[in-house]
């Protein structure tokens, strides 16, 4: 076709007749919202409407009669390419979409046969498929943190595995998962806010992707659980990087003007030599980070096959929660504290104990995980307070001293809304006085949210009620909420008695405690003592009481009573 030297737009072919159709066809073509155009058996244009223009970023009268392939040399050898031939070859209709990179555009083609070459039909879908883009990216990513969700986890997990398998892949390295669930969110959440913890989170994953190599792979799987993939590592590579994802926590978090410590337990599992699932996988790296849990929290493990024995053994304390407490199968067990100045008794700790049907007497450390992470543990908080006043109540019937009864709650119960009202409700129902309780709180409880921390502490304290620091020391040690909680005593962990008799540094640390504890009017409790040359090392250090198996094992309440007549 030759260019027309009017002003005139040309006239389509008759497909038939290889003469120009009537002029109203070309009106109507030019009126059609897709782009239409149309060439011969030599690839030259013969036709192309308005729209066509437009799409093309070409005036039709600078492309009529030149080869397509000439015009868009980037359309050679691309998919456009091959359907177009193929049209041409068989007369079979042909239908394709595709990003077209010089025109930064996604096309979708229609390509038709006739007797003097093909027409083409096509139209700009960039927009519907950047909103189908978009939907898939909503299906498979997390809103709050913009990180992949599950869906997306288990799909990349799964081509991971079976990569993994292929004879392709590198033998002596290893594909880790890395599950990573925050310690203690919930309870953040629940004395912060929702509006603070969506930020937390935000700001973790902020963390996190800043230390990620490009190669790794990060989900969100869940409220406070977090996926990574590791591919062609090692266990010791993967346990490596799991400590760095742990030293991220050093730095509190700011959340909505709040400063909030958080920490995290991970658990590893490998893909070994025996083919497993991604389910498999993604389990076992789970099982390994309740494992961590379970080791006091701010820790890593790596999976093995003694965890999964230990995990059925959860499930099953679990199941017997219910009859546990229907049974009265909990019991309190009482350590006494003694005055190192004149060995006088100042009070116990309470010590809770599961006398299970089938596993005999069990301590906290076989079951309290368990009783913490299930729908029993407000009912725990109730039991321990109602225990520990009704023994109080008949020992002081019976006309046995007792001057104070420790009792150990949690950070979630701590914050449950009117703590030291319910305690005063439960110690008046059995004639107790406020004073002779004391509750022990944990660092982890302070941290989580020191404003509300401090606010219970305070209530306790006008109710009567004392409170301890247990395990001072081993947590998030610091001068600064020291100075703002009132809290009447210290409680010098165990770890750095026991260190006393072989560490000079376990001595100072312990002489520095009691010394910060007196600043600040606070007595100091020494635990775990089991010697006389620790005695007599912490009365040097000028400690207050010690507790422990020198003076006595933990006892049962009416041993417990005896042992105090006898002093």
């Amino acid at each position: 076709m030759e260019h027309q030297t009017d002003s005139r737009p040309p006239r389509p072919t008759d497909a038939g007749a290889g003469q120009p159709a009537p002029a109203h066809l070309g009106d109507m073509l030019d009126s059609l919202s897709d782009g239409f155009m149309s060439m011969d058996r030599s690839w030259r244009f013969t036709y192309l409407n308005h729209t066509a223009e437009r799409y093309l970023q070409q005036k039709r009268e600078n492309l009529l009669g030149r080869d397509i392939w000439q015009c868009f040399p980037d359309l050679v050898d691309t998919d456009y390419s091959r359907v177009y031939r193929q049209t041409a070859a068989t007369g079979q209709p042909g239908r394709h979409t595709d990003y077209y990179a010089p025109l930064g555009t996604w096309f979708e083609v229609r390509s038709f046969a006739h007797d003097d070459g093909i027409t083409v039909l096509f139209r700009d879908v960039t927009r519907e498929h950047e909103h189908e883009a978009q939907l898939e990216f909503e299906a498979s990513h997390d809103y709050l943190t913009g990180l992949p969700n599950r869906r997306k986890c288990m799909e990349v997990l799964s081509r991971a595995v079976a990569e993994a398998a292929s004879p392709g892949f590198t033998r002596g390295a290893s594909l880790a998962v890395l599950f990573i669930d925050l310690d203690h969110f919930k309870e953040v959440n629940d004395a912060c806010g929702h509006a603070v913890g969506d930020e937390l989170l935000r700001e973790f994953a902020k963390r996190l992707l800043a230390i990620l190599e490009p190669a790794i792979f990060a989900a969100r799987v869940g409220g406070d659980k977090f996926i990574l993939l590791l591919r062609n590592t090692t266990e010791s590579a993967a346990e490596a990087f799991a400590h760095a994802v742990l030293r991220v926590f050093a730095t509190p978090f700011e959340a909505c003007g709040r400063s909030v410590s958080l920490s995290a337990s991970i658990g590893i599992a490998l893909l070994r030599e025996a083919p497993e699932s991604a389910e498999t996988l993604l389990s076992h790296a789970d099982t390994a980070m309740y494992a961590a849990k379970s080791s006091g929290r701010f820790q890593v493990r790596m999976y093995d096959e003694a965890l999964d024995r230990g995990m059925r053994d959860r499930l099953a304390l679990r199941m017997d929660l219910r009859e546990a407490f229907a049974a009265n199968q909990f019991e309190l067990h009482f350590q006494p504290q003694i005055a190192l100045a004149d060995a006088s008794p100042v009070g116990a700790e309470a010590l809770l104990r599961w006398r299970h049907p089938e596993r005999g007497l069990l301590t906290p450390y076989a079951f309290l995980d368990v009783l913490l992470e299930s729908p029993y543990e407000e009912a725990l908080a109730d039991w321990l307070l109602n225990a520990v006043c009704q023994h109080i109540g008949a020992w002081r019937r019976l006309g046995v001293p007792i001057p104070r009864i420790s009792l150990n709650l949690s950070a979630r119960q701590l914050l449950g809304v009117g703590l030291a009202d319910r305690i005063l409700r439960i110690a008046r129902a059995h004639g107790v006085p406020p004073a002779m309780l004391d509750i022990e709180v944990t660092e982890d409880f302070l941290v989580s949210d020191i404003e509300k921390a401090t606010s219970v502490l305070a209530a306790l304290k006008q109710a009567g009620i004392s409170t301890s620091l247990d395990d001072f020391g081993t947590g998030y040690s610091s001068l600064g909420y020291l100075v703002r909680l009132p809290i009447d005593t210290l409680k010098i962990d165990r770890s750095f008695v026991q260190a006393l008799v072989d560490s000079e540094k376990a001595s100072a640390v312990i002489r520095g405690i009691v010394a910060l504890a007196r600043s600040l009017g606070m007595k100091t409790i020494a635990e775990g003592v089991e010697s006389q040359c620790q005695v007599a090392e912490l009365k040097d250090a000028g400690c207050d009481v010690i507790q422990g198996y020198l003076i006595s094992r933990p006892l049962e309440a009416d041993a417990f009573a005896q042992f105090m007549l006898r002093l």
